[in-house]
């Protein structure tokens, strides 16, 4: 598994894609499966392109719906800088759909992971082309990369 997010194409319709979101920071790795509007990866593109242009900017992606009545999962990134040098971060919340769940008497809750990337600049600038470009394409996969920064 790559080190930071990945969102690989899985389907599409009129409507939605469905998208494989694996990610990790080597400590922590979490997957969900959710459904994507059409139209929304340009708009989440467009949302954190730039990033960061200071040291308190702070950008939230979206990628699906939490919570029991939704189904694929969720995921929720918050990039932020986390020092005055301005070395950015992204703080990742995700939540699997827990297949075994649906009419299951176990009542079991869906997986949830969070957990945190160290990111750069250049990484979010790749990331919003490749976005583009999973839109555009309706194929393919969108990877955010983890910084090469030693562990403290």
């Amino acid at each position: 598994m790559n080190l930071g997010l990945q969102m690989k194409y899985l389907w599409h319709d009129l409507d939605m894609y469905e998208f494989d979101v694996s990610a990790s920071n080597g400590k922590f790795s979490a997957a969900a499966r959710p459904y994507v509007g059409i139209g929304c990866l340009v708009e989440a593109a467009d949302k954190i392109e730039g990033f960061p242009r200071d040291i308190s900017d702070v950008r939230e992606l979206q990628f699906g719906a939490f919570g029991r009545g939704f189904a694929g999962g969720a995921v929720h990134l918050r990039f932020s800088c986390m020092d005055g040098a301005g070395h950015a971060v992204v703080e990742l919340q995700i939540e699997s759909e827990h297949l075994r769940n649906m009419g299951s008497r176990w009542n079991r809750p869906e997986e949830i992971a969070h957990f945190f990337v160290e990111i750069e600049a250049t990484a979010v600038d790749d990331f919003v082309a490749e976005l583009r470009q999973l839109e555009e394409n309706k194929s393919g996969a969108a990877l955010l990369r983890s910084a090469d920064l030693p562990t403290r």
